[in-house]
């Protein structure tokens, strides 16, 4: 059986203004049904703040819910050796934060979410994938010291699409890394115009976590669209379609036939909500999280 929890990316609006503390946002998590949570330093910035890591775990251990995975935006390509190095350095740092934390798994970009749409064809994948192999190759070699998986999401508009994930996750594997796994995002594939329905279950095999994200799909421009803005305005996939973050459940992508297909599965790991739409993120989590329980139980 999966434990449902939610990302604090979820309510990081409420982070970033100061309206509500990381402590208070875990809190708030655990009485509203989240039986995990995942972190993201959007409004909760351990490395800067290294006492964070104390005031997270005793939040968490109040609130009796585990803190179990963390995710981190990186890029490491299209950048100079220089820029490399610093990336790496960066990104180390974070790993040491879970492992303070005692996180099993660590979601790790590797490139940058607004890079150019227009840089991200199958070429340039090819041309960058010993990159990519030998960047998670380093990355799981420093986190295997601390006993930390390090995850590939389907994000952004590169590093994305079933096709080039199942390649890396096929090539890594074949490199004899063990500490390397997938986050699936469900409604991150729509991005790449890859359908959820069907990328879902391709990839499935390699999760080990999982995002519960919905997206509103429309083919005509239904005004304020811009491109990189996920928490409110539309943006457009790399075929042109219109997208916007919504409640778990309540937009075009069929959570009924995804959400029974991860339980068909058998999948017994961490799912998590991650809900970007427009409505108070308070709001929009917490139906977010009840839809998800609720169709997993029919």
């Amino acid at each position: 059986m999966p434990k449902f929890g939610v990302s604090t990316y979820s309510i990081s609006r409420k982070l970033l203004s100061g309206e509500m503390t990381p402590a208070a946002g875990i809190k708030w998590l655990a009485e509203n049904g989240a039986e995990a949570i995942e972190l993201v330093p959007f409004g909760i910035d351990m490395v800067s703040d290294p006492g964070l890591v104390d005031i997270l775990q005793k939040a968490a251990a109040d609130a009796k819910v585990p803190l179990v995975n963390y995710s981190l935006n990186a890029n490491f390509l299209q950048i100079s050796p220089e820029e490399y190095q610093a990336e790496i350095t960066r990104v180390k740092a974070h790993i040491d934060i879970a492992a303070q934390l005692s996180l099993p798994t660590i979601r790790i970009d590797c490139a940058g979410y607004r890079r150019a749409i227009e840089s991200n064809t199958i070429e340039n994948f090819q041309l960058e994938l010993p990159t990519v192999l030998e960047t998670y190759r380093q990355l799981c070699e420093y986190a295997e010291k601390s006993g930390i998986t390090v995850l590939l999401e389907n994000h952004g508009f590169h590093i994305n699409g079933s096709e080039r994930v199942r390649q890396i996750m096929t090539a890594m594997k074949d490199m004899g890394i063990k500490n390397f796994g997938h986050q699936l995002d469900v409604g991150n594939y729509e991005c790449v115009d890859d359908r959820a329905g069907i990328a879902v279950t391709r990839l499935l095999p390699f999760a080990t976590t999982i995002h519960m994200k919905d997206f509103y799909i429309r083919e005509r421009d239904p005004g304020d669209a811009t491109q990189f803005d996920c928490s409110g305005s539309w943006f457009r996939s790399t075929g042109g379609k219109y997208l916007r973050g919504s409640i778990l459940a309540q937009g075009d992508l069929d959570m009924y036939k995804i959400i029974g297909d991860i339980k068909e599965s058998g999948f017994d790991g961490y799912i998590f909500v991650e809900f970007e739409g427009m409505e108070d993120c308070l709001y929009g989590t917490k139906v977010s999280l009840d839809n998800l329980k609720r169709i997993y139980s029919l």
